[in-house]
């Protein structure tokens, strides 16, 4: 029987390579994204048979309830979907921005657990895969504080998920922490400071995360739930 994964923020970087990855590996993948007005959430889905999107901002639940009666039964699911913007300091914070950010990247990644848990419970479990951020386990790293805050606060609401005995034996919790990773949201970063700073001594690709979800994934029926997955080149050193 195909295994089916649920992925959230399809449309590029990590997520659009986490849903090829998958598709490649026989899996049917259904993903999401709420800037589908660009069209390139479509386009991943009309390149590939095995890829199904869907618009939907996962800060509404009434969207988020659509996207899983949606998809139905999942084996796996990877909560991508982030946003961030400018790094600004604190005092000139702008609120509206803010607010978005940890509705989007905390409040939209619990409500897709919710769902995502209530459906592997009444079926064959699975596992689920947050993504977080170098910036959620240190400071100074160049992201904006709220984003940071987003992203640690998601590392925790992984861990107390895992820590629940309601989900013991049935779904196993994992984060992967990317630092450095060549995507839209590094784009105006200076690569080549990082890469000198780097013990990698280079930026990372959005392919490299795939390919460590899907070990995760693939990995369901080990010992272990609740771990964090670092994958940034060695930054979490610096």
């Amino acid at each position: 029987m195909t295994q089916k994964i649920v992925i959230t923020g399809i449309s590029h970087g990590i997520g659009k390579s986490t849903a090829e990855k998958f598709a490649a590996e026989g899996w049917e993948v259904f993903g999401c994204g709420s800037n589908g007005g660009d069209g390139r959430g479509m386009e991943i889905a009309e390149g590939n048979p095995r890829i199904h999107y869907m618009q939907a901002d996962i800060s509404q639940e009434e969207e988020v309830r659509a996207l899983f009666a949606w998809c139905g039964p999942v084996d796996a699911a990877f909560n991508n979907a982030g946003i961030g913007f400018e790094p600004r300091e604190i005092h000139l914070m702008d609120a509206a921005q803010a607010k978005r950010v940890l509705e989007v990247n905390l409040f939209g990644a619990a409500l897709c657990m919710k769902y995502e848990c209530d459906l592997m419970l009444k079926h064959a479990g699975g596992v689920i895969v947050n993504n977080a951020s170098v910036s959620a386990c240190k400071a100074a790293t160049g992201a904006d504080a709220v984003y940071a805050a987003s992203k640690a606060g998601l590392l925790r609401l992984t861990a107390e998920a895992a820590a629940q005995a309601a989900y013991r034996d049935r779904i196993k919790f994992f984060s992967v922490i990317p630092g450095w990773i060549e995507t839209r949201m590094t784009a105006a970063d200076d690569k080549e400071e990082w890469k000198r700073k780097l013990p990698s001594g280079r930026i990372g690709r959005p392919k490299q995360v795939a390919e460590l979800v899907y070990a995760i994934v693939n990995g369901q029926n080990s010992f272990e739930s609740g771990q964090e997955f670092q994958i940034n080149g060695g930054g979490f050193l610096l």
